[in-house]
């Protein structure tokens, strides 16, 4: 069900420090994200991204809103799909009002939800945990990602953990390349985890995915041999930044 006036958070997160390798980044760099994937009507997506533009970006920056980002599928994926991503503080935030009810008051975030509901066929919304000691993040984010999206096997994210931090992360470090790995919280599987390549351009994804490139076929199969049993791949999608609707 898609539901309207649900609260979106603005600021950045320390919630669950408890479980990253370092205290100082998780006080300095937001763990806990809202991500929604909106599929919308092939004929209704220039209309919907008008209001997106317009409408809902100075609602929200007047709401005090800080940041999200916003990507759209590119060249490989669902085609009018687009994916936004909020952090917030603490579950108490969702007690509150919407942002746009802050900007607009009720009946007028209502006019432009129902406006923008024309445009889509669904909405999912869930919790995304960052796992900062595993991820190499860059500001500003990368204007291209792949998202690989894993089934982690149960019992087995510590082990996934360590292999990514021992076998991956040095490869990603090493090139200065962006990796941000995230674990699923209610609205989705928690045992789904995603790590997301950054890319400047789509001409960086020739050669195949990053650790071939970086390691060489034989090398990168090494690598994934040791993950047997703890991860099963889902689904790699390759998305662009939108600026526009990003702040």
């Amino acid at each position: 069900m898609h539901t309207k006036l649900t609260s979106l958070s603005a600021s950045s997160a320390f919630a669950l420090a408890a479980s990253l390798s370092s205290l100082c980044l998780a006080q300095s760099t937001p763990t806990t994200y809202r991500t929604s994937i909106y599929h919308l009507k092939p004929d209704m997506v220039n209309e919907w991204v008008d209001m997106e533009k317009n409408e809902v970006v100075p609602a929200l920056k007047k709401a005090g809103v800080k940041t999200r980002n916003v990507y759209v599928t590119a060249a490989f994926g669902n085609a009018g799909e687009y994916l936004i991503t909020q952090p917030f503080d603490n579950f108490s935030e969702f007690d509150g009002p919407n942002p746009l009810v802050r900007a607009l008051d009720g009946p007028g975030a209502a006019r432009l939800l129902t406006k923008l509901a024309k445009c889509e066929v669904s909405v999912n919304s869930y919790e995304n945990i960052r796992l900062l000691d595993i991820s190499n993040v860059f500001d500003p984010p990368a204007a291209i990602v792949v998202s690989a999206r894993y089934h982690i096997t149960a019992g087995k994210l510590p082990e996934f953990r360590e292999l990514v931090k021992s076998e991956i992360l040095p490869v990603y470090k090493k090139a200065k390349v962006s990796l941000i790995v995230s674990q699923r919280g209610p609205g989705a599987n928690p045992s789904d985890v995603t790590m997301v390549t950054g890319y400047t351009k789509m001409a960086d994804m020739q050669g195949g995915p990053f650790l071939v490139q970086q390691l060489g076929q034989a090398g990168a199969d090494k690598v994934a041999a040791k993950f047997a049993g703890i991860r099963t791949l889902a689904e790699v999608v390759v998305r662009r930044r939108v600026a526009e609707l990003s702040f």
